[in-house]
């Protein structure tokens, strides 16, 4: 669709304040940013984020994970552990209208910047508290990483195979992370719309667990409702055969196929020669496919291996058949339908050179939410955020320097 760029974008008067480390804060900050938010990232070398590049200085702007959490954000250094630097940064949040924070239950308090301090500074202000349990309950102030948070909410139990002797370990993907940032964005923005009716901010109180235990609803409802305790199942469905991952031509090269129902089952027969095997089972109804389950799958998995994975993937789709293959990054990046809808995007990266990644997964005709520029170098915008947002001569930053508080 034509983007209309001459439109403002929707948050583009709102300034953002970023005290997070890790993923679930700053993909908050960066939903955002993509909607014209102004978002600025309080960052220390003191104490490095481990995305950034921990203490080693030579990785600081050359971090994939980095660089794609926090395009679109400016970057200012602040020593919070000093008086002058809690000052500088309670002074920030005089000038903004959202704070995003996801340290340990107690950092914010120590620095002086909890909500009823920074309320009574600035009335106006949204804060978004997101810790791995909340801010209450008995667990709160345990220390909450992603992986630890995938074994919690049960998605390490699930996401495995049965009968398999151990659990199916770290995710390479901790998805309570990256949810939790777009839920905390998505609460964000209802904040600022009742502001808009009440001139009043307020605290926001989000607990990735809860999030990712919002995401696996159906298994709650399989047990209070049918008694059934879910076990992992592997890449099968219990209603649905074919289904499952199946060997395709090439070195690891997979195909999902899906068939939910008998009228598809016919789809699937046509697609793949309506073979001998078909004939005679009774396998045109789902109980008896599911009944079969292995010997369906055994016949599939020789039609599929002599296949390319995207071979299968075309014949069966063009049948009417969920089916779909598993690609790799190098795959993604050249599939023709990503291509064409712009899914990717190259960005020259300051110290990384040219970067292809991800663009904004919405399409709108108002051209947003989009990439403006680049993630920020360590302490790349101090001096201009000092000077255009709080008014500090140079002077006035020269003695911050100083200080240590802008290291």
């Amino acid at each position: 669709m034509e983007a209309n760029r001459d439109v403002n974008p929707p948050l583009s008067r709102i300034r953002v304040l970023e005290f997070c480390i890790g993923a679930a804060g700053p993909t908050a900050a960066r939903c955002l940013s993509e909607y014209g938010a102004e978002v600025i990232r309080v960052e220390s070398r003191a104490r490095p984020d481990v995305h950034r590049g921990g203490f080693d200085e030579t990785r600081w702007n050359k971090t994939p994970s980095f660089a794609k959490l926090h395009r679109n954000k400016k970057s200012i250094t602040i020593d919070m552990s000093t008086e002058a630097g809690r000052s500088v940064a309670l002074e920030l949040v005089r000038h903004s209208d959202v704070v995003i924070e996801n340290f340990s239950l107690g950092v914010l308090e120590r620095w002086g910047l909890d909500y009823e301090t920074i309320a009574a500074a600035n009335p106006r202000i949204i804060l978004l508290r997101l810790k791995g349990m909340g801010l209450t309950g008995p667990r709160a102030a345990d220390v909450a990483w992603g992986p630890n948070l995938c074994a919690l909410f049960g998605q390490t139990y699930l996401w495995n195979h049965p009968n398999s002797d151990v659990p199916s370990g770290e995710a390479r993907t901790q998805h309570p992370d990256f949810m939790s940032g777009v839920v905390g964005a998505n609460a964000v923005v209802a904040a600022l719309i009742q502001r808009e009716r009440t001139d009043h901010g307020q605290l926001i109180d989000e607990a990735e667990t809860e999030v990712a235990a919002w995401l696996l609803g159906p298994t709650y409802l399989e047990y209070l409702f049918n008694g059934t305790d879910p076990l992992p199942i592997g890449n099968v469905r219990s209603d649905a055969v074919p289904c499952g991952v199946y060997p395709c031509a090439g070195d690891d090269k997979w195909c999902v196929i899906a068939v939910e129902t008998d009228a598809q089952w016919l789809q699937f027969r046509r697609a793949i020669g309506d073979p001998e095997w078909c004939h005679g089972q009774g396998f045109d109804d789902t109980e008896t496919r599911i009944a079969n389950r292995d010997r369906i799958d055994k016949y599939i998995a020789k039609w599929t291996a002599g296949r390319s994975s995207r071979e299968v993937f075309e014949i069966l789709q063009d049948n009417g058949v969920p089916a779909a293959p598993i690609q790799d990054v190098l795959d993604q990046l050249d599939d023709p339908h990503f291509k064409q809808r712009g899914a990717f995007t190259t960005l020259n990266e300051p110290e990384m050179g040219l970067v292809t990644t991800e663009t904004p997964p919405i399409r709108t005709s108002n051209g947003f939410p989009r990439i403006v520029h680049t993630a920020p170098l360590m302490g790349e915008h101090t001096e201009e955020v000092l000077r255009t947002v709080l008014g500090l001569s140079a002077a006035e930053i020269a003695n911050l320097t100083t200080a240590g508080a802008l290291f």
